[in-house]
């Protein structure tokens, strides 16, 4: 079965879902996204949102999808706006307990579902969240701050005398 909806449910039975082969096609304000919101420089823009539940051969009930986003961060290096664009997939095995958590292939991010019930925007937005660099920065030659190379001639810091050479001298005078 086939389901589009304009407005992703948040509240999801991921077993029920891979049973019904449920396929949603959304997009969703980034400002729904508390946590990933608070990391940008503006959080503007929508997620595009793809997803295909299903069982597998084994019986594993996964979330195979995609989703694509325009993010503004600000540059760790220059402190300026970049934008960065992600594009991430989704391959994800669902478990009520350990026993099911054994049989996910290793293809498939396992991922343990509490009560039968999982908050499908919070793992989107984990799932976006991993998929940004740990400092996002521009890349050297489009950052406005210019470092200048290691290898060039700086100048040498003014040599200063060793505060314990006094404590020399009073040694060899004894």
């Amino acid at each position: 079965m086939v389901k589009e909806c304009q407005r992703l449910p948040f509240r999801i039975d991921p077993f029920r879902f891979a049973h019904d082969a449920i396929e949603l096609e959304s997009r969703l304000p980034l400002t729904q996204m508390k946590r990933l919101s608070a990391m940008l420089y503006q959080p503007a823009g929508m997620i595009t949102v793809n997803l295909a539940f299903a069982v597998d051969v084994l019986g594993v009930s996964r979330l195979l999808g995609r989703l694509q986003v325009g993010l503004d961060l600000l540059c760790q290096r220059c402190l300026e706006l970049m934008h960065l664009d992600v594009d991430t997939s989704l391959a994800l095995g669902f478990a009520r307990n350990a026993a099911e958590l054994e049989r996910i292939p290793s293809e498939l991010e396992p991922v343990r579902v509490e009560g039968g019930q999982l908050n499908l925007l919070v793992l989107l937005e984990d799932e976006i969240m991993l998929a940004l660099p740990q400092i996002p920065r521009h890349a050297e030659n489009e950052c406005s701050l210019r470092h200048e190379s290691l290898n060039s001639e700086s100048p040498r810091p003014q040599e200063r005398e060793n505060p314990f050479s006094a404590l020399a001298g009073l040694k060899k005078s004894e």
